[in-house]
């Protein structure tokens, strides 16, 4: 199935190398690239216009399989809306950081993620693409937190990537057998895919740190996690804010739970 990446654009060297990362993710000359950039007000167009030929020009992608989009909105609103319209398969983003200049492609990024039924692939400005071997998705205790498990698979199988399901060690056996269940249910779906996979039970304590260290030892070339709001558990807001500017640049594959679920929260294993 042939995959269409929307990239939006707002002419910073972090949202060009995300551009350079969707290039790179693509595995068939079928795939298509449509570049977004939104502008505050009509007068702007023509500027905006010039600046997004220049880099479609210069994207080292044909002609045919790439375009720019340029709407009069609000940014964190539309993105998700654009990518329903055209039927996007990925938003792959940049981010500037929380503490970035422009926070609109920083801490924001997740309200993008919450406005948007498209799975969302976060990259920072020094993130730099290698062919995806390994992927670490994160478990929780809430069911919420395995619906990127389909995202994360598909990735896997255009690399033949492995993938690592990281969850938190717990003592007490009612959390350990809702750990439990989740990894069954992500065994079984990537089981069904063909894909190789390991687990891997961290601390609780300090587990943003003893995850992004794993991911060092790990080599791990992208991470998953769910994200989801309105939760006192481990894996909140934050943590996933927290994960998409970790400090060893790796992207940060998310999708909002609440956009997507409908049914029951394993509605991911049937389809």
């Amino acid at each position: 199935m042939n995959s269409h990446f929307l990239v939006p654009i707002d002419f910073s060297e972090t949202t060009l190398n995300a551009l350079k990362f969707a290039s790179q993710l693509s595995k068939s000359d079928d795939d298509t690239f449509t570049l977004l950039h939104v502008i505050k007000q009509e007068s702007d167009r023509l500027v905006a216009k010039q600046q997004l030929d220049a880099i479609i020009q210069t994207s080292g992608i044909a002609e045919d399989r790439i375009n720019g989009k340029i709407i009069v909105g609000k940014f964190l609103n539309d993105i998700g809306k654009i990518a329903e319209s055209i039927e996007a398969s990925l938003i792959v983003m940049g981010t500037h950081g929380s503490s970035g200049l422009q926070k609109v492609f920083g801490s924001n990024a997740m309200k993008v993620v919450s406005h948007s039924k498209t799975p969302l692939l976060i990259v920072q400005e020094n993130s730099v693409f290698h062919s995806i071997k390994k992927i670490v998705l994160t478990i929780d205790l809430e069911k919420e937190s395995i619906q990127v498990v389909k995202y994360a698979a598909k990735i896997g199988e255009l690399f033949n990537a492995e993938i690592c399901l990281v969850g938190g060690l717990h003592t007490d056996e009612m959390l350990k057998r809702k750990v439990d269940t989740n990894i069954l249910l992500c065994k079984k779906h990537l089981n069904e895919h063909g894909l190789k996979y390991s687990v891997e039970l961290l601390e609780t304590k300090n587990f943003e740190k003893n995850l992004i260290d794993f991911c060092g030892s790990y080599a791990a070339d992208m991470l998953a996690a769910t994200y989801y709001q309105d939760t006192f558990q481990l894996f909140s807001e934050k943590f996933v804010q927290t994960l998409s500017t970790n400090s060893l640049n790796i992207p940060l594959l998310t999708i909002d739970n609440e956009s997507i679920s409908s049914g029951s929260q394993y509605s991911f294993l049937s389809i």
